[in-house]
């Protein structure tokens, strides 16, 4: 679950929705983001399945004691997470390998730094499965990397929509993105970096020419009130709350 945190209230947001919204600003992109090439089916597949492993999860928000909030994506449990994350990986490789391979490398990227048996335990299990998969496809380490970069790329940009309150200003946006996108460092290192803002409520404004037209998406939310979370308990509160629609138009610079 991504949790967007406003002062009277949570908006909660399914992971498998935002990756829906990844992929319809994927299939919007100028070829320089997201060429043509004989993986591009395979690419976009990825981003709009890369998230599938949360799909249950999300059915049931938890709460999280110590942070006063729903767990989000960022804190949840790991080994659940880690079980749940192998189960998307798995079901993204039975119907298309290559997008398989490329969701294995997006999560495996998570847990670098990170130790411990249960970690290790996943990321090698995982380079097997990458390992065999390249192997596979004859997909090289290097070609299935830039496009793992492009899905991470197309993550961050739903991410920026999901983690922002629609008209947030540029200095008080969530952290991770106000100074830009660092995964199109990867993909244009000789390029100044991808940077977005919001135009009013309901329209963010690419640095860089993202998409090959304007276009207008739908992210649905439940914005839930503290008070109500608190009352009731989360699940209930998230039973009881109806679906929202967030519209966001993306423009091209100015």
């Amino acid at each position: 679950m991504i949790i967007r945190e406003m002062e009277e209230e949570f908006v909660l947001i399914r992971q498998h929705d935002h990756a829906a919204l990844s992929a319809a600003l994927a299939r919007a992109a100028c070829d320089s983001f997201l060429p043509i090439g004989r993986f591009s089916a395979e690419r976009l597949y990825a981003i709009e399945q890369h998230d599938r492993g949360w799909i249950e999860l999300d059915e049931t928000p938890i709460w999280n004691d110590a942070a006063g909030r729903p767990f989000a994506f960022e804190d949840y449990p790991l080994l659940p997470k880690m079980a749940y994350y192998r189960r998307g990986i798995q079901e993204a490789e039975a119907v298309c390998p290559y997008a398989g391979l490329l969701i294995s490398l997006f999560y495996t990227a998570f847990f670098e730094g990170f130790e411990g048996a249960q970690v290790d335990g996943f990321r090698k299990h995982e380079e097997v499965r990458q390992r065999r998969i390249r192997m596979n496809m004859r997909a090289s380490a290097e070609e299935a990397a830039l496009d793992m970069a492009r899905l991470q790329l197309f993550d961050s940009l739903s991410l920026y929509a999901c983690l922002n309150d629609p008209g947030t200003p540029k200095d008080q946006e969530h952290p991770w993105y106000r100074a830009g996108f660092g995964a199109s460092r990867k993909l244009f290192p000789d390029r100044d970096i991808l940077s977005a803002g919001w135009e009013g409520p309901g329209a963010v404004r690419f640095s860089a020419p993202v998409l090959k037209r304007e276009l207008t998406t739908s992210l649905p939310v439940k914005r839930i009130p503290r008070r109500f979370a608190r009352e009731i308990g989360i699940d209930a509160a998230y039973s009881g709350t109806s679906w929202t629609v967030e519209e966001i138009t993306w423009l091209p610079p100015e």
